[in-house]
């Protein structure tokens, strides 16, 4: 069994915007180039999950189409951190006492929820977040790896694709080798680049598989 995540291929969108978990077209040139690229670092057969946001989906599927035995499941507890208020703004646009919040909490910090025409958008009761409600690192990190544990036992010893986001890559590379999550976790895939975990003379650990992202754009989570 082999394990590999997939992070989605770059967004349509003006650079230094957070997009977070809202749902974001793709760089159409950009994927056209990228798609051959993860399709040869991937089995043929493998059982694929991914996050429901499209720019994850789009990819998933395009993957299923090119394999003999690849099929697609969509797990919502794959999708990235939900930034709240954050999301649509340039960091440079975040207050800077929110800012120096999330810097001194870095994983239990919660961003604002977004302010609506009935208020502010409440919280869920369990680790699943409603868009907008705004999730701290910490939360992101425990759905994540509900949705990870359950992706390995469906899997059932079959190859294993998640496609996803850094957050939840992030996340995963650390509960993968028995780490804490921290900012520049390593590796850090770029847009359309692979992560495989496997076991290396007996100790877990990730590494990239392939770089599809551009040299220099492989951006931290």
């Amino acid at each position: 069994m082999a394990i590999f995540l997939v992070r989605h291929t770059a967004p349509d969108i003006k650079p230094g915007v957070i997009y977070a978990a809202s749902n974001v077209p793709v760089h159409q040139a950009e994927f056209m180039r990228v798609m051959p690229l993860i399709d040869a670092a991937l089995p043929q057969e493998a059982l694929i999950v991914t996050s429901h946001l499209s720019r994850c989906r789009r990819l998933a599927d395009f993957l299923s189409m090119r394999g003999t035995g690849r099929i697609v499941i969509v797990d919502p507890r794959l999708t990235e951190r939900d930034l709240g208020r954050w999301t649509s703004k340039t960091w440079e646009q975040i207050p800077r006492s929110e800012a120096k919040a999330f810097d001194g909490n870095f994983l239990d910090h919660w961003p604002p929820p977004m302010d609506t025409e009935s208020g502010p958008v409440l919280r869920g009761l369990n680790v699943h977040p409603r868009l907008g409600a705004g999730e701290s690192v910490r939360a992101m990190q425990a759905r994540v790896i509900e949705g990870f544990e359950a992706a390995w036992e469906m899997a059932e010893g079959r190859n294993l694709v998640i496609v996803t986001h850094a957050g939840p890559i992030a996340a995963m590379i650390a509960y993968w080798q028995g780490e804490i999550l921290r900012r520049g976790i390593e590796p850090s895939p770029g847009c359309g680049d692979v992560v495989q975990l496997a076991n290396v003379d007996g100790q877990q650990r990730a590494f990239i598989a392939r770089r599809a992202a551009p040299p220099g754009e492989a951006d931290s989570f």
